[in-house]
């Protein structure tokens, strides 16, 4: 099965727009674990295509604010280690795909990502997706000692290294971070070559990390001119990596239900342009709230 088959195996109907949701911050400031793993199981029950985790590791006492990329960030939500969570949810549910929406690649040493990753890939049996992004808070980079400045060099040759250990290889690895003499991960992902790598972010550097890197591609949500006009950009980038954007699972992430609701009546257009997947991420106070947002968005779009 082809990594494009992979993304494409779920409870919706085949070649119909999918939805997936991210619970980061859709349960409150204080869920139990039970809460969220009976969450992951509603969405999937009622037909969600995947469900998601952000990545922060700790929340700063103070930070730039006005840097978050996507809308409001209050540091009180509960950020769980995503690979740690997901693991759990896995043993929960059948059907659905897991995934990190999106994981800061700079924050683990790569070989033990590496190894993380493939051993959910192996109790989810397949069914998780690496979304991966380079970050964006400075403050966090600081507190676990990793340069801010280099978070794109070192994204890149972290996913050089996880690539190579995943495709079973055994070879050494020699780069600016990181230089190991060889080793093999055992096991190695059930997802061949490996679990879809699904690339966070719009920026000149993001897209070429996408051509480079993804499999796949997830973006904050735009309207229907701003995201052919990415999509244009990522055709001609695509290309002079000798590929094409079909190759590319392509999705949307909104924090704003307003803004997907805006576009609704246009989405057989966004479909059109190749959209496959909307990724919902909103902001709720209290677990019951959670469940009634779910459950509205659901009853809204499919």
């Amino acid at each position: 099965m082809s990594l494009d088959q992979n993304l494409r195996v779920d409870n919706q109907t085949d070649g119909e727009m999918k939805y997936g949701i991210s619970c980061s911050t859709l349960l409150g400031l204080s869920p139990s674990a039970d809460d969220v793993v009976r969450f992951a199981q509603e969405a999937e029950r009622i037909g969600f295509h995947s469900i998601q985790l952000g990545d922060h590791v700790l929340g700063p006492e103070e930070f730039d604010a006005s840097a978050y990329p996507a809308g409001v960030f209050d540091p009180r939500w509960p950020w769980y280690d995503p690979l740690v969570l997901l693991a759990s949810i896995a043993g929960a549910t059948k059907s659905v795909r897991l995934a990190t929406g999106i994981a800061v690649l700079g924050y683990r040493p790569p070989i033990q990502q590496a190894q993380a990753v493939a051993t959910l890939d192996f109790v989810s049996g397949g069914r998780f997706s690496y979304g991966v992004g380079i970050g964006w808070m400075r403050e966090e980079f600081e507190a676990l000692g990793v340069p801010f400045a280099q978070r794109g060099q070192r994204a890149d040759e972290y996913l050089d290294v996880m690539k190579l250990l995943w495709s079973g290889s055994g070879q050494a690895f020699r780069g600016k971070f990181i230089d190991f003499t060889g080793g093999r991960l055992n096991p190695l992902p059930v997802q061949k070559p490996h679990p879809p790598i699904i690339v966070g972010g719009e920026t000149p550097p993001a897209l070429r990390r996408i051509a480079k890197y993804g499999d796949g591609f997830q973006i904050n949500w735009k309207t229907f001119p701003e995201f052919k006009r990415i999509l244009d950009e990522l055709t001609t980038i695509m290309a002079d990596s000798g590929r094409q954007l079909s190759d590319l699972y392509k999705q949307l992430a909104a924090t704003n239900i307003e803004l997907v609701q805006a576009e609704k009546d246009n989405l057989p257009n966004y479909e059109a342009l190749g959209l496959d997947e909307i990724i919902f991420c909103p902001a709720c106070y209290s677990v019951s709230e959670g469940f009634h947002t779910m459950r509205k968005f659901a009853s809204e779009f499919f």
